[in-house]
């Protein structure tokens, strides 16, 4: 019905526009139209300079430039004499069946392409088509995988048993409602996944579609909200009216904190005012269908410390699941996953687990990127397997960057360059609680004109103040050669990043952990106030302020003078290790303990191996464990 509306409606839009080229068309063809017999007239009185005939219709111009048409009655031959004999040229052409079909389209295609167009930009305007027009910002653009559902299966997850074990339940709800709802309990009716970009959040939101067989609707945060104020709660309005129809079935929302962050009853203007009645009608629609329904929410997010206490309570996000980044074992799966799907033939020399155990602090997505970069290296070098080369290569060039082997570098640069590399590998070295070294190489990298790459024995979770200061103690050792070996008018620039993760460093120590006596077990915010931060840090005062920044400045001296003093008394095989480096340009850790050994340094640290077998720690981790690589401070 309403489909013969709208034909309807576009016909007689057609038609008015047809009349009125008629009309118009017509008015203009009367003005220069003359009678047959006042035609004559002009022949005779010479005021016709040339004629043109094409069947009855004769179209003439006369001396002074008119042009005037006529019809010639239908077999009146004599035309031709009376125009020959007044002088008038005369020209004849054929009048052809096709003629006709010539003229239409002359007149009306101008008018069919108009029509067309016009059709052609209202479809758009209202989003026909698959199009999104002007008159389609209420429609939901949520992704609906309805015949193609999502192909992704729990084994295809790896490297997160736990949280599998946890969605079986979610899965067999989608499968079977009704075995829950007769004994009265009802499934989540929402479920949060947070953690770190690339831990799989999304992949763990596909297998579960993919598993219970379900539609998968998708759909980002960001998605909601518009320029135009209601857009977003219409759109969300939209959304679970689209679920509904396909219930039972999986809604994932991705980047959720883009539309659900934490009201503060502050107002920002009309964007965050729609952003607020979005967020509303999404509180609404969570709480506004029923558990019967088969509708789960999953949203994923890598803030969740931003997101509305509303939005989290129980019965709308029910359950809250961290996601965190894989440990040994599971990098070892997930490394395997990646290359059975993949098809990545593998050379006899290649450990995934010894390449698993370089990787801490990788997520899943890094992984894949581990493995596409050795597969690409493989393919450039012309070979036929990927080998165990092409990982390491592929790991120093994530973790690295890319070599600029061309860049012009002066002798006396990279001479300073190699004194600040070997400071920071000795003073290492030297350490118990540092990570084991890896390697030190002076040629370029990324933004890097060097790098010490330390990498940790077995994953880490908890760290000790011997740790962190241990920490700075090597960011500290590259300073501290160029002063040994320069003196300070000597120090360059390159210290600029060691110091500034050095400082920041000692700010969490004294301030974030409460790790020394003056300050005490306290923490306090080292920023400046701010009425909108969330969950931020009491304020403190500007005597706990003087005492805290008197205090990092104490501890920072004490470690530079300390990595001074490791550079000093170990002079000669620095000096022997920097000889190595510029010959060499990259040297391995056992190449470095080598010359050590040499010179009786009592080398308190040491070479980083890797054994085939994966051993998996037992020691119990907080719910969010922290990074591998120490978060700055703010």
């Amino acid at each position: 019905m309403q489909l013969s509306k709208s034909l309807f409606i576009w016909f007689l839009i057609g038609a008015m526009m047809i009349l009125a080229f008629n009309i118009f068309g017509s008015k203009q063809i009367t003005d220069n139209e003359v009678s047959f017999t006042d035609f004559i007239r002009m022949v005779n009185d010479k005021k016709i300079r040339e004629a043109t005939v094409k069947g009855e219709e004769l179209v003439a111009v006369t001396e002074d430039g008119k042009r005037v048409e006529t019809v010639v009655p239908q077999g009146y031959s004599k035309i031709y004499d009376i125009l020959s004999e007044n002088g008038v040229q005369v020209k004849v052409l054929s009048s052809e069946s096709s003629s006709w079909l010539i003229t239409l389209l002359v007149s009306w295609l101008p008018i069919l392409l108009f029509i067309g167009l016009w059709i052609f930009m209202m479809r758009q305007m209202s989003g026909g088509g698959g199009g999104r027009g002007a008159f389609s910002f209420a429609k939901s653009r949520a992704k609906v995988y309805i015949e193609e559902k999502p192909n992704v299966k729990l084994d295809d997850v790896a490297g997160m048993d736990e949280i599998k074990e946890e969605v079986k339940e979610l899965i067999d709800f989608l499968k079977d409602p009704s075995r829950f709802q007769k004994l009265g309990g009802r499934a989540p009716k929402g479920i949060l996944f947070y953690g770190d970009p690339g831990v799989g959040k999304t992949l763990l939101a596909k297998a579960i579609a993919g598993e219970a067989n379900v539609p998968f609707i998708s759909i980002s945060g960001s998605d909601f909200v518009e320029m135009f104020v209601g857009v977003g709660a219409a759109r969300v309005r939209d959304l679970f009216e689209t679920a509904k129809k396909h219930a039972p079935c999986l809604v994932f929302i991705d980047e959720i904190d883009a539309v659900g962050r934490a009201r503060n009853g502050v107002g920002f203007g009309g964007g965050h005012d729609e952003r607020e009645q979005t967020l509303n009608q999404l509180l609404v629609e969570l709480d506004g269908f029923d558990s019967n329904e088969g509708i789960i929410v999953i949203a994923a997010t890598n803030r969740p410390d931003i997101l509305d206490s509303a939005l989290l309570r129980p019965g709308r996000f029910d359950r809250q699941i961290s996601v965190p980044k894989p440990d040994v074992k599971g990098r070892y799966e997930i490394l395997k996953v990646h290359v059975k799907k993949k098809n990545i033939p593998l050379d006899k020399d290649v450990d995934l687990g010894i390449i698993a155990k370089a990787t801490p602090g990788f997520s899943g997505a890094d992984l894949a990127n581990v493995v596409n970069e050795a597969a690409l290296l493989a393919a450039r070098r012309r070979k036929d397997k990927v080998g165990m080369k092409e990982f390491e290569d592929a790991l120093d060039r994530i973790m690295m960057g890319l070599e600029r082997k061309g860049m012009a570098i002066t002798p006396k640069e990279k001479e300073k360059i190699a004194y600040h590399e070997v400071g920071h590998a000795l003073v290492g070295v030297m350490l118990e609680e540092a990570d084991p070294l890896h390697k030190v190489s002076i040629i370029p990298r990324g933004m890097a004109l060097g790098v010490t790459v330390n990498l940790p024995q077995e994953d880490r979770h908890i760290y000790s103040k011997k740790d962190l200061m241990a920490r700075i103690l090597m960011l500290f050792g590259g300073r501290a050669a160029e002063e040994v070996f320069y003196g300070k008018d000597g120090i360059t620039t390159g210290a600029e990043n060691d110091l500034m993760r050095a400082t920041e460093l000692a700010y969490r120590i004294v301030a974030s952990w409460g790790m020394t006596d003056t300050i005490g077990p306290i923490h306090v915010s080292t920023t400046r106030s701010n009425p909108f931060m969330i969950n931020q840090s009491p304020e403190i005062s500007e005597e706990t302020a003087r005492k805290i920044d008197e205090e990092v400045n104490k501890l920072l001296r004490e470690a530079y003078e300390k990595a001074k003093n490791i550079i000093e008394t170990y002079k000669d095989a620095a000096v022997a290790v920097v000889n190595l480096l510029l010959d060499k340009e990259t040297i391995t850790c056992e190449e470095m303990f080598a010359i050590l050994r040499e010179y009786n340094v009592p080398v308190l640290n040491r070479c980083r191996k890797v054994e085939n077998e994966l051993i998996i720690s037992d020691s119990a981790r907080p719910d969010i464990p922290p990074s591998e690589k120490i978060p700055l401070p703010v």
